[in-house]
């Protein structure tokens, strides 16, 4: 007596689904930095523009524009072009690495970030008295609302990414 019956070999397609992870984290990598620009932005007042314009570079990686004032309205401030030239942003999308980072060399938002400059006006460098002064917070409201989107992240289902193959024996 001679049976035969049918079977289906279930396996992951691993390079698809690798694929797929890896769209979906570089998707939700633009979204999370987006939630941290949009926290950040809101947290750092524009006075001359330059504080704003440290955050051109990361929110080009993401996709993104900043407002910022088209110049400075004090004499030898030279606005969001100032702050572009110092900082630096870099976005790694590689085989499930997915990295954004962000840094800033300019000096009056990094003090501020932690210190009141009308506190301590000399040590602040301040020849004006700031109407939004610090401590701004902004690395972690920033971060606060990343990690409150990163909550929120899932990754693919494996289902997706099955292979099935008929077998008679």
């Amino acid at each position: 007596m001679k049976m035969t019956f049918d079977y289906t070999l279930v396996s992951i397609d691993v390079a698809k689904y690798t694929k797929l992870m890896d769209n979906s984290l570089s998707e939700d990598l633009d979204k999370g930095g987006s939630n941290w620009l949009d926290a950040v932005v809101m947290a750092i007042p524009i006075w001359s523009g330059a504080s704003h314009g440290t955050l051109l570079k990361l929110a080009n990686k993401i996709g993104m524009t900043v407002s910022t004032s088209g110049h400075s309205s004090m004499p030898g401030m030279l606005g969001p072009a100032a702050g572009a030239s110092a900082s630096y942003a870099t976005r790694i999308d590689n085989k499930g690495l997915h990295t954004l980072e962000y840094g800033t060399s300019l000096w009056h938002l990094v003090y501020n970030e932690y210190n009141n400059a009308n506190a301590n006006p000399s040590a602040g460098r301040l020849f004006a008295q700031l109407k939004q002064p610090g401590p701004y917070g902004f690395q972690g409201q920033g971060g606060a609302a990343f990690a409150a989107f990163a909550q929120g992240v899932r990754l693919p289902s494996p289902l997706l990414a099955l292979k099935l193959k008929n077998q008679k024996v």
